[in-house]
């Protein structure tokens, strides 16, 4: 007979190649874990949740990192600008449209319960991580932002979940690799942090994740907030009255596995008030350790009994959700340009249209990842033009080089793409790239667009123009192009402070 516990423990879902879901069938009967969630997921996923359903006590949570439209985790589903770039577009009806696709392609996949939005207000320029996720650095906006989306998102039959309380926005690590420290008091959480928490519990938000930060306004111990029971039960759920399922944040993540056992982070954990706790690196471990710590009495029965009640409501709940349907890729594809389209902003001057002998492209491309078929490249040969090419590792020659080239035509067009993503520890160019991209802006006019986080600003100063396009999908890529090669509008409204 499967461990009540288990019900609390979400681990991740890892498809078969073959399809043949026999392997987890069998551990799901053996475990019964409550719920899974899923990454980077094959056409196999709708197939092998409903296998699982069929030999479990309850409906499974089956939850997925979707910030960036369903497809961002699910195959066949629509990849969508982030959050930052809803944000910019400055229309409430982008912000409900990007939720209720993400939420209808989702549930037609097999899952239930997004983990989004992101409900951060990124108000620390070097935050390395949060950036882009964030729909800006100002709180009443991001907190409206929030709300629309939470509550298109449920009106469509998925769960939302708003993260990582209590605010992630104002620290500089990244709390996959260690624990950051909010270092702010509680007045500052009151008026910054915690605004777009409010709003989502009044948008009735079924889910919180805690985030792996320390708090010590909050906590004078420094504990991650996953672990501490002043910021999990004292404030949110006794001061802010929040009643629904509280997660944390992956227990594989540094920010609590450099300093914390896996068996006393669960147990701490939940002791917290923490209700699911999200990807423990040995679920099995994990299991024997929650035993363990309510045996002894170091997690009271009142807590274990809470949130055995919370899990079971909210898995039961979850079949009055609306099923969802199959739409046609042109749908998520026309919603994915007209966003990339709004959110557009020019920040500074007025853009050069490039053209064959008076302007050289120089594509900045941090992570190796843009090549020929880029819409962009592609774009720039269309016109008579031949992008640069500028990655890590370049030498002084190579600099040098780049420079006479901009110099020879009298202008440079300089793109420049660098993800904002886990273990990165940066959302910032690298000492090399940052030194090309400066030589290029202050020996020739240059307009900058950056696909990546808006503040690259910083890191080129003296450029003529500058451009935001919030990502670096294809959608933003046509984009641009659009606009520099045709009709030169840039609707967007930039949504955080560059100075």
């Amino acid at each position: 007979m499967p461990s009540p516990l288990a019900s609390l423990i979400c681990p991740v879902l890892r498809l078969p190649e073959d399809g043949d879901a026999t392997t987890l069938v069998e551990a799901q009967k053996r475990f019964g874990w409550g719920g899974y969630i899923v990454f980077r997921a094959t056409d196999a996923l709708p197939d092998v949740v409903r296998s699982l359903n069929a030999v479990s006590e309850r409906p499974l949570l089956v939850a997925s990192d979707i910030e960036y439209g369903a497809g961002q985790q699910l195959a066949g589903a629509t990849v969508l600008p982030c959050a930052m770039a809803l944000a910019a577009t400055d229309d409430p009806t982008a912000i409900r449209d990007a939720a209720r696709l993400t939420a209808v392609e989702a549930r037609a996949r097999g899952v239930n319960w997004a983990f989004a939005p992101v409900a951060d207000v990124n108000s620390n320029p070097r935050n390395p991580i949060i950036n882009m996720r964030s729909f800006g650095s100002e709180p009443d906006a991001v907190a409206a932002c929030v709300a629309n989306w939470i509550e298109a998102a449920r009106e469509a039959g998925v769960m939302a979940c708003a993260k990582h309380f209590p605010g992630h926005g104002d620290t500089e690590v990244d709390s996959h690799t260690t624990l950051p420290t909010l270092a702010v008091d509680r007045a500052h959480l009151d008026a910054i942090e915690l605004p777009p928490f409010r709003a989502a519990l009044a948008a009735g938000v079924d889910s919180v994740m805690i985030g792996h930060l320390a708090v010590p306004a909050l906590d004078p111990e420094g504990l991650p907030a996953t672990l501490s029971r002043p910021v999990v039960t004292g404030l949110l759920r006794d001061e802010m009255g929040f009643d629904g399922l509280v997660v944390t944040d992956a227990l594989i993540m540094g920010g609590v596995t450099e300093t914390w056992s896996e068996e006393d982070a669960v147990a701490a954990a939940l002791e917290a008030g923490c209700d699911v706790l999200l990807m423990p690196p040995d679920p099995e471990k994990a299991l024997a350790a929650l035993e363990s710590a309510v045996a002894s009495g170091r997690v009271s029965a009142v807590r274990v009994e809470d949130a055995l009640r919370r899990v079971a409501r909210f898995r039961d709940g979850l079949a009055r959700l609306p099923e969802g349907a199959e739409l046609g890729p042109e749908v998520g594809a026309r919603l994915a340009e007209r966003i990339s389209r709004q959110a557009l902003t020019l920040v500074r001057g007025k853009p050069v249209r490039p053209a064959p002998g008076k302007c050289r492209i120089i594509i900045v491309d941090d992570d190796g990842e843009i090549g020929d078929a880029s819409p962009l490249v592609q774009a720039a040969r269309s016109q008579g033009l031949e992008p640069v090419f500028v990655r890590p590792g370049l030498s002084d020659g190579d600099r040098a080089a780049i420079v006479a080239a901009a110099l020879s035509e009298g202008a440079a067009l300089v793109a420049i793409f660098s993800l904002v993503k886990a273990w990165k520890d940066r959302s910032n160019l690298g000492p090399d790239l940052a030194a090309v991209v400066a030589a290029v802006t202050e020996a020739v006019p240059t307009t900058v667009v950056s696909f990546s986080s808006p503040y690259l600003l910083q890191q080129c100063p003296a450029t003529t123009a500058y451009v935001c396009a919030y990502g670096a999908g294809p959608a933003e890529q046509r984009a641009v192009a659009d606009t520099l090669w045709g009709e030169g509008r840039f609707p967007g409204r930039l949504p955080v402070r560059l100075d």
